[in-house]
């Protein structure tokens, strides 16, 4: 057990729920979108067919706009990641649009994949500081239905519903809407009927009733129900949204975001092997709330009726249910309650094994003014799913407390294979750049530099009702309902069930195919730099031959020598392979 463990009373009683033997997220289901003006983005969606090499030429697209600057470049800022609305509608929107229709895909992808060096924050057209670090504040939230910003990932969501030259456009471009996905448990998206320009004909889009004068409502679809704003009759359903994920990571300026992606699909390539996976002995699940802090995490749930604890997949039944009272209740607390089965105590830290999960540890730290870290862990345990208040919490620490909030000022965890990460923090997801974000906030960066395989951030300002629901993200990427040794949904689908809205701030990075598999574990750590052939082996006569066929190869350089490039060689990773490289790969070599 660990310190400080308080009395927990039993809760209630789950019923198995099995999951479908079909349907689960494929390599085939997946697009990759390119920036062909950035080497960066063009080597990582190589580096991750390399992962799936049943991912074929077909599912990767080349963007070539000339608008499309490269933000993971030599000289690429924080400011190049950001375009303006109609760039984005000329340079990814039409392009995807018309490449999904002209090859029969609309349908089959169900994944869209973007990748570092492709922009991602949509400047607004009134607000323009809004996706800018040093002024993303600068609107109140009884504009939110004005604001026209969003994040390319969560703009993509909704690829049809957006089109400005369709008969069938609802959902303006400006209008977040609630994610179809939410509240969902045991139900992969292959599961939901999939006809994405036929639907379109049968949605309605509609704002519900204000809810209080503050707060400006979410899009809804369907028919107003009741006076919380509640809906009836929804056509738009899972089948017809996209999940979108980004391969990207942090790095410095002058620096390509190769080297972190590559460490990231890594470790999620461990998670995902039964041969290493996670153990359930060692893997804890940690919900760092914070008991005095403002309640940001209490919000309402439009997809749940009042009491309604998830739902789950029915085939013939209507996808998402209709909703009166929408449920509305403490995410941490139901996140705890629902993994273990036991109530929340308070002024403790929480501890309880996690129902169909192999009794996976769950900790809930509800003391006062405290940051629960590796040094609230047993000594072999390490973290697979991190939620933190942040810097918005009652511990008053810095921006930096993922990189030094642990024992002696080092990472606050030690994590596992696979882990994930989100935080209760407006401008997490800001920018991509080590140290040039200019706001006060922890960044989900941070969680991959100290070896996470996913996150779920914020690329703006989205207020608290757009906090990201940890009860589903955490519970969908571990339970394994079937005990097959995999968990019954993929990184990519956990996550979106998790996501309040669509169209709106949201951005998740990571390996979207990543399954947790139940195996030895281990943790997470970047891939070896001698070990160049990845056969777990250092300094090999093998990795040397690897290293001689990439003499001389360039990550930057549009020539051949691109071709002949590879990340495991360049060891000081300057995007050159040269003889500073081999002079750093002669240390290991035996």
């Amino acid at each position: 057990m660990k310190k400080n463990c308080g009395t927990i009373l039993a809760f209630c009683v789950f019923v198995s729920l099995v999951p479908p033997a079909v349907a689960q997220v494929e390599p085939n289901d997946v697009l990759i979108l390119v920036n062909d003006n950035s080497p960066t983005s063009q080597y990582i969606a190589r580096l991750y067919r390399e992962y799936y090499p049943d991912i074929i030429e077909s599912q990767v697209l080349h963007l070539s706009e000339p608008n499309l600057v490269d933000c993971s470049g030599p000289d690429s800022t924080a400011a190049d990641e950001i375009i303006t609305r109609p760039v984005y509608e000329i340079a990814i929107a039409k392009p995807v649009r018309d490449y999904l229709i002209s090859q029969g895909l609309v349908d089959q992808i169900k994944v869209i994949i973007t990748t570092a060096g492709l922009p991602y924050r949509i400047e607004d057209t009134t607000f323009a500081n809004i996706v800018r670090p040093a002024d993303g504040s600068a609107y109140a939230a009884s504009l939110i239905g004005s604001v026209k910003a969003a994040s390319v990932e969560s703009e993509l969501t909704v690829l049809f519903q957006t089109d400005p030259n369709s008969p069938f456009d609802y959902l303006d471009y400006w209008d977040r809407t609630v994610n179809p996905y939410q509240g969902y448990r045991n139900s992969p998206i292959g599961l939901f009927d999939r006809d994405i320009i036929a639907n379109l004909q049968n949605m309605d889009w509609k704002y519900p009733r204000k809810l209080t004068v503050s707060h400006y409502p979410p899009m809804m679809e369907g028919a107003v129900r009741g006076r919380r704003g509640g809906v009836e009759d929804r056509h738009f359903s899972v089948g017809d949204m996209y999940l979108t994920c980004r391969l990207d990571g942090p790095k410095v300026q002058g620096q390509s975001a190769v080297f972190a992606v590559r460490k990231m699909l890594e470790n999620a390539s461990l998670a995902s092997d039964p041969a290493y996976g996670i153990n359930e002995a060692d893997a804890v699940v940690v919900l760092d709330d914070a008991p005095w802090a403002e309640n940001f995490n209490d919000n309402r749930i439009y997809n749940l009726d009042r009491y309604v604890d998830f739902i789950v997949y029915e085939e013939g039944q209507q996808q998402p249910p209709d909703t009166f009272y929408p449920e509305y209740r403490d995410d941490y607390h139901s996140c705890f309650e629902q993994m273990t089965g036991q109530t929340i105590g308070y002024d403790i830290l929480n501890v309880a094994p996690m129902i169909q999960a192999y009794d996976i540890t769950v900790l809930c730290d509800m003391q006062n003014e405290h940051r629960i870290n590796q040094a609230d862990l047993l000594a072999n345990e390490v973290a697979v799913a991190v939620a933190s208040f942040g810097t918005n919490g009652d511990e008053g620490t810095s921006k930096d407390y993922i990189l030094k909030d642990g024992p002696n000022d080092g990472p606050l965890f030690n994590l596992a294979y696979g882990a994930v990460f989100c935080s209760i923090e407006s401008f997490n997801a800001v920018t991509m750049f080590s140290g040039a974000s200019t706001t006060n906030q922890g960044s989900i960066i941070d969680f991959l530099e100290i070896g996470g395989c996913g996150a779920i951030g914020h690329v703006f300002e989205p207020y608290s009702d757009a906090v990201i629901d940890v009860e589903f993200l955490f519970y969908n990427l571990l339970a394994d309902s079937d005990e097959d040794g995999f968990a019954d949904m993929s990184f990519i689908e956990a996550a979106f069930t998790a996501i309040p809205y669509l169209s709106w701030a949201e951005v998740t990075i990571g390996d979207p195919l990543m399954r947790i598999a139940y195996g030895p574990g281990g943790q997470a750590i970047a891939a070896n730099p001698a070990d160049i052939d990845r056969d777990g082996q250092t300094g090999t006569i093998e990795d040397m031959a690897v290293w001689v066929n990439s003499y001389l190869g360039s990550l930057n350089d549009t020539g051949g020598s691109f071709d002949d490039y590879s990340d495991l060689c360049d060891l000081n990773q300057d995007g050159e392979v040269n003889l500073i490289d081999f002079a750093l790969f002669a240390e290991f070599f035996h």
